[in-house]
């Protein structure tokens, strides 16, 4: 009796497993049916319609109902027979239950996926998902913090630097603007420029919306040169109107096939910032032979 009374309790624990397992979902896997066949047929149609509510009902009753199969006759009396009907029926019952549970759980979970894999922005009709609200919110977050955030030591060290590099630049500039303007042939301009003719060309003089070709050499009041057309053995082309206030000022003195040195101060080249390879506040040295002048005509877009 005894004996029996475990087996009945042993496979009570299975049969509860296999329901929750099956029903719940998370697995998504087929659970093996090693009981007989009643059970089995009850242990496919649970693999199938975990999601139904109504199936749940309908599989409490075969479990119920399929338990005189399980062969349990043969190992105990009649009476203890009922009495293990009964308590495996409530440990099913119990088990269904709580399958119930796992099955709502795994319906938000599904939600959850659906919501992730959404686009986080639809046009057609305009819709952002909650998942679109997050990014946007993250990003809003990330842009203040870029924007706010205090500097770091590695920051502050390299804007120290390129304030002391501005200082410096500052000063020589002012002997160097003075040297250029002392020179023959030298013109100073009401804007500070500098223009100084070293070869007078015949061509054409370009406009402001015109295209040249130009070789040239660009120097620092010390004497380095940070920028050259000639070093890199090629003319360069551009609009007039898309280069720095000084040169759009110097070009347009100039006649196609003349060479010219233009000295710039601070305030007509890159201001008080400076760029990646000129310090702020400095005064900038180029010296331009224009090559050509061209009209560009209209060109399309694309």
């Amino acid at each position: 009796t005894m004996s029996s009374t475990m087996a009945t309790l042993a496979l009570s624990c299975c049969l509860s497993s296999a329901a929750a397992l099956t029903l719940s979902g998370a697995a998504r896997v087929r659970t093996p049916c090693i009981l007989r066949s009643g059970m089995r047929s009850t242990c496919m149609m649970a693999d199938s319609s975990h999601k139904d509510p109504a199936a749940v009902a309908r599989l409490a009753a075969l479990f119920a109902t399929s338990i005189p199969t399980l062969g349990i006759a043969s190992m105990a009396e009649p009476g203890l027979q009922a009495s293990s009907r009964d308590a495996i029926s409530g440990v099913i019952s119990g088990a269904i239950s709580v399958s119930s549970t796992l099955v709502a759980e795994a319906s938000l979970a599904d939600q959850i996926w659906y919501e992730l894999n959404r686009p986080p922005v639809t046009l057609n009709p305009f819709e952002v998902s909650p998942v679109g609200y997050v990014f946007v919110a993250m990003y809003a977050s990330y842009l203040g913090w870029q924007i706010f955030r205090p500097a770091s030591e590695a920051e502050i060290e390299i804007e120290a630097k390129r304030q002391a590099a501005a200082e410096e630049a500052a000063r020589s500039s002012v002997g160097f603007l003075q040297e250029a303007a002392a020179e023959e042939n030298a013109k100073v301009l009401p804007s500070g420029l500098v223009y100084t003719q070293l070869s007078e060309g015949t061509g054409a003089m370009p406009t402001a919306s015109q295209t040249v070709k130009v070789h040239y050499e660009g120097k620092l009041a010390d004497g380095t040169v940070f920028d050259s057309s000639i070093r890199r053995g090629e003319p360069t082309e551009f609009k007039v109107e898309q280069v720095i206030q000084g040169w759009q000022e110097g070009l347009q003195l100039m006649r196609e096939g003349g060479k010219a040195r233009l000295t710039i101060p601070a305030s007509l080249a890159y201001g008080s910032y400076g760029s990646r390879t000129i310090p702020g506040n400095a005064a900038l040295q180029f010296e331009v032979e224009l090559l050509e002048v061209r009209d560009e005509g209209f060109k399309l877009p694309f």
